[in-house]
Parts: C-alpha cells; structure tokens; sequence
C-alpha cells in the first residue's frame, strides 16, 4: 500500500498526542489537509493535501487536552474536542474508533478557543467552542466543515 507508512505515522502521533499546530485537517490515510481559516469565514480557505510524512516536523508541536466527547448511538466511532496546548486559543476535534480508540480524523483550529461541546447528529458532528464558534462536520467529509463564528 503507497501510504501505509504515512497512516501508521499518522497513528503514531495521535498515541502521542502530537500534531502540527495551525489549521490542518489530519485524516488516518496518512494525509494532512493544510487550510487558512480567516476569522468569520466559514469554511476552510486554500486547502493543500501532502502525505503526513512529507509535511516538515515541527520543533514544538501541539498536543491536545480533551474537554468534550460524544459516543450517543449505535455508530463505530465517537467524538471529541478540546483545546491544543501550543496556545490556549486554539481548538480541535476528532472522531475515532469504538473500542481501539483509532484515529480516523482530527481538526485543528486557530483561534477558535477550546470545543467544549461535541454532538453526533446523523453523519455530522457538531460542536461549540468556549467563545462561541460552532462548527458542523460531515463525518464522511472532514474538508467540508462549515464554521458560524459569534
């Protein structure tokens, strides 16, 4: 498989709690998804797709604290969001497996603020941010997220 190497790096990271910090879009394939996100614009900007491995290892990356889940229902997987430890004003959220605690995705935002708020509704994930951003996630289409900022 091409990018078996990038998807377990992926994994790798995310049993580290390590990311690169600023608006990416981590998919478990083994892509990032780089993205401008200007403040009250709602949806990601200039959207760039690199292998997880060719993307350059930052000197002090992220790592994120949990402050919302959501596992309501029947589905294989379930939400969370939080903040990323680089600067308090920045947010993410992520969906992952049932039972292995797998990544399937992760967002990360600037300046959002922490979410403290995750919902799974049909195949979106909804959630809010302590400053009041809100964010609705197709969960097949991470890149199509839309943001309503306060």
């Amino acid at each position: 498989m091409p990018y078996s190497a990038d998807a377990a790096f992926v994994q790798e990271q995310w049993q580290d709690e390590c990311f690169p910090r600023g608006n990416a879009l981590i998919l478990n394939s083994g892509f990032y998804c780089l993205f401008d996100l200007p403040y009250a614009h709602s949806q990601p900007l200039n959207k760039v797709w690199i292998p997880a491995l060719d993307y350059p290892r930052p000197d002090e990356p992220d790592f994120v604290t949990p402050l919302g889940f959501s596992a309501d229902g029947p589905q294989p997987f379930y939400a969370k969001g939080g903040e990323t430890a680089g600067y308090g004003g920045d947010g993410f959220l992520a969906l992952q497996e049932k039972g292995s605690d797998k990544l399937i995705w992760l967002i990360t935002f600037r300046d959002t603020n922490p979410f403290s708020r995750v919902e799974i509704h049909d195949q979106h994930i909804q959630a809010e941010s302590t400053s009041g951003v809100r964010v609705r996630i197709p969960i097949e289409r991470p890149d199509q997220l839309t943001l309503v900022w306060p």
